[in-house]
């Protein structure tokens, strides 16, 4: 399997575009290969040029049909079914971004792709398919600025993504409340809008990347008291545990991961 990406250099972009990347090859077993998508608090619209792709521990497997779709933040991680041709690029989102692309609550997306859109983004699928990686990410970058909606900017929300990843999740939602000067009801309502998640939710997944980071660079020796008493928890257990709620699988299988700046797949 191919990857590349292309880290966001847009001024305008930069404070709601992670990267641009592509996936392609053929993979020639029927089964497929299964892979393990990580939360990462990022929401992602993805052109698909190949075969179809499936999502399999939802109470009934769900293939992503149609040639784009979203694929929105989540709470725990996911596996992914792939077969046949693969040629995806995606866009990664990060804070607001997606919503001030498609304007409505991020939290409303996540069963299908808004049909009042259909028309543009059918457009530019077009656009982008026959193209080289570089010449997708300019036309996907064009296509950004032109229908980003700034002026939907909230920088209570901006400033307490900056809180959360500033303290890597180590926080309250009461504090961050008090700290960007909303009620905790009101913050709550800024996150489901904008990033289609809590704030609760968010902080969890920043702290297990953390401890996932710290694991990749460490896989010989974890030293589980040192992240215990660096991320505030009470016991090892306890940390091991918000680990697996959101990643699905115990620590040590995280040693077979293969790191990108958003996501981890690891072949099952």
């Amino acid at each position: 399997m191919n990857y590349v990406e292309d880290i966001v250099t847009n001024k305008v972009l930069k404070e709601d575009v992670l990267c641009y990347w592509q996936m392609s090859g053929i993979i020639h077993s029927k089964e497929g290969i299964n892979s393990r998508y990580l939360p990462k608090g990022q929401n992602i619209l993805v052109f698909n040029f190949g075969d179809s792709v499936k999502q399999l521990n939802l109470p009934q497997n769900s293939t992503y049909k149609q040639p784009f779709f979203i694929v929105p933040a989540i709470k725990s991680s996911t596996i992914i079914n792939q077969r046949g041709k693969i040629n995806l690029f995606g866009i990664s989102f990060i804070g607001e971004g997606l919503y001030k692309l498609i304007q409505q609550p991020v939290s409303k997306l996540i069963n299908e792709f808004p049909n009042t859109l259909m028309g543009k983004y059918e457009d530019l699928y077009l656009e982008l398919n026959e193209n080289k990686f570089s010449d997708k990410v300019n036309i996907a970058e064009k296509f950004l600025v032109e229908n980003f909606n700034q002026n939907l900017n909230s920088p209570p929300f901006q400033q307490a993504i900056k809180i959360i990843n500033k303290t890597k999740g180590v926080t309250t939602v009461n504090d961050i409340a008090h700290k960007v000067y909303v009620s905790e009801r009101q913050l709550q309502r800024l996150f489901k809008t904008r990033i289609g998640i809590s704030p609760k939710d968010y902080c969890k997944i920043i702290r297990v990347n953390n401890y996932i980071d710290f694991i990749l660079k460490n896989v010989k020796s974890i030293d589980w008291m040192e992240l215990v008493v660096k991320y505030n928890y009470h016991d090892q257990p306890h940390l091991i545990n918000e680990l697996k709620s959101i990643a699905r699988l115990p620590p040590k299988k995280l040693q077979s991961y293969r790191d990108t700046l958003y996501h981890r797949y690891i072949q099952e």
